[in-house]
């Protein structure tokens, strides 16, 4: 609805009741006093609740220090899709395409801030609205969509947190983070939280919002869709490869008419103001932005900030899997829509997904989780649950190929793949689908990397997969995963655990 462009502008005095300072420069976990009076009465109807709500959501919103889109380039420097763009030559750049990042660095901290921002956010919305009463609002029913809208993005902020903070991977780590709750009021530093505690606390959040959030709505609004295709996406990382399945299965089929596949890639990314790029029949959840965006995604991801790599586009143009004789192509259409964005530098890599034409105003947003990714998770988790691949899982992931041109002839190309695929072919298939499909969107690439060693995963060759073998730098485990900002640890008084192999 275009209120919102109306509400973005009245954030104001909202935002200073309900955050702390706008520089974001608070270290520990937004643990800042947020001038407790004024915010635990500032919801106190309808009206305050939305504009609450609306100031999370801003929380997704580049900040003066690139909070997002930083977010999503990072694990994709990790990974090498990402080699560093014109302004990309600092320190800490080079210590994320060494995979050996700074724990002094300004994007791991404003990463980290940005992220307890929004949940901090979230948490006193959830707190204000529960207090309501039903005739506080107009539509009494309203009140449990903006929890449950709220918990969405708590659970959101958690599992961004823990994947790029955190040892997702591993259930019994006790490097989980810091879980924020509720709001924070105190100075008080905690503990992390252990990786199964964090995990319980997302999904908690996430069932809560399935059952409270909307159904259907503008998609920069988080829905119970977005709730459910998010937890298919949790479980899947928990390791819970038939419950992933399932709920993932039943986001495909069952969502209704205002989710599914685009009918082409191209059409995802149309950024001009006829399409209605935010609110497309893919998205499960997307950024707002408005047509007088200044600078955003397409700004970082041009030759700027980052720059995509000429493996990535070699992979998708030349490489190939042979099974049973058949050469199948990774890809033939992607990657030239991806090379159309013209960069800002001649010697960088554009990306059409966040072109920047100069003097033409552009929607820019980032799409947190698309029905594709819901048909590749379901492809993996269907798979890895019967070790073995079934017809379903090679459906789900032929349905992404064939909506991006292959072709089912049997002949050598960019095909379908056969039901003669193996386990091991087929889980590398999948690992590089979503790459060539996800590439920039929210580094994806990287930890399906991370998932894939750590699982043991078969390669085709019959070597066990290890992200070293796509970026020969990635060797130390310890630094699948970045530094807990060292501002956060000094301030954490020793409570808060640093990441192993990052201890001063």
């Amino acid at each position: 609805m275009k209120n919102i462009i109306y509400l973005y502008k009245s954030l104001f005095c909202i935002l200073l009741l309900l955050s702390t300072s706008c520089q974001l420069t608070e270290d520990l976990d937004e643990y800042e006093p947020l001038y407790s009076l004024p915010g635990e009465t500032a919801i106190s109807n309808q009206t305050s609740a939305e504009l609450a709500l609306t100031g999370m959501y801003a929380s997704l919103r580049q900040t003066s220090l690139g909070g997002f889109p930083h977010y999503t380039i990072v694990p994709s420097t990790l990974s090498g899709l990402d080699t560093g763009g014109l302004f990309s030559t600092g320190v800490e750049d080079r210590g994320f395409q060494s995979n050996n990042p700074d724990p002094t660095g300004t994007k791991t901290r404003a990463i980290y801030t940005n992220l307890y921002t929004l949940i901090n956010r979230a948490n006193w919305v959830i707190e204000g609205t529960e207090k309501l009463v039903s005739s506080d609002f107009v539509n009494p029913e309203r009140q449990l969509e903006i929890i449950g809208e709220a918990k969405a993005m708590r659970a959101t902020g958690h599992f961004y947190l823990l994947r790029l903070y955190g040892q997702f991977y591993d259930l019994t780590s006790e490097y989980g983070v810091v879980l924020n709750l509720v709001p924070a009021k105190d100075a008080n530093p905690r503990p992390r939280n252990t990786v199964a505690e964090t995990y319980t606390a997302i999904l908690d959040d996430l069932e809560d919002a399935i059952v409270e959030a909307p159904n259907a709505t503008n998609k920069y609004y988080a829905s119970s869709v977005y709730a459910k295709g998010l937890k298919a996406k949790v479980l899947l990382y928990q390791g819970d490869y038939s419950q992933a399945a399932l709920v993932a299965e039943d986001v495909i089929n069952n969502s209704g008419s205002n989710f599914g596949l685009m009918p082409t890639f191209g059409e995802l990314f149309q950024h001009d103001g006829a399409n209605d790029y935010l609110n497309t029949l893919e998205s499960l959840f997307n950024t707002y932005s408005d047509l007088d965006e200044g600078i955003g995604s397409g700004n970082f991801w041009d030759g700027i900030f980052a720059n995509t790599s000429d493996t990535y586009y070699e992979l998708g143009e030349n490489g190939t899997m042979t099974i049973n004789g058949q050469v199948i192509k990774h890809d033939a259409t992607r990657i030239p829509y991806m090379q159309l964005g013209t960069p800002f530098n001649s010697s960088f890599n554009g990306n059409f997904k966040y072109k920047q034409r100069q003097g033409i105003n552009l929607y820019e947003t980032h799409y947190h989780l698309r029905m594709a990714e819901i048909y590749l998770i379901y492809a993996e988790a269907e798979a890895r649950r019967n070790t073995e691949v079934t017809i379903e899982a090679l459906n789900a992931l032929n349905a992404i190929r064939l909506r991006a041109g292959a072709t089912t002839t049997g002949a050598d190309g960019f095909e379908t793949y056969p039901t003669t695929i193996s386990y091991p072919e087929f889980l590398e298939a999948v690992r590089i689908e979503k790459l060539m499909e996800l590439a920039t969107e929210m580094g994806e690439d990287f930890y399906d990397m991370v998932r894939y060693e750590i699982l043991v995963t078969p390669t085709p060759s019959g070597e066990d997969f290890k992200v070293s073998m796509v970026n020969p730098t990635a060797t130390n485990p310890d630094k699948f995963i970045i530094p807990i900002p060292e501002t956060s640890i000094i301030a954490g008084q020793g409570i808060v655990k640093q990441n192993p192999s990052y201890e001063q």
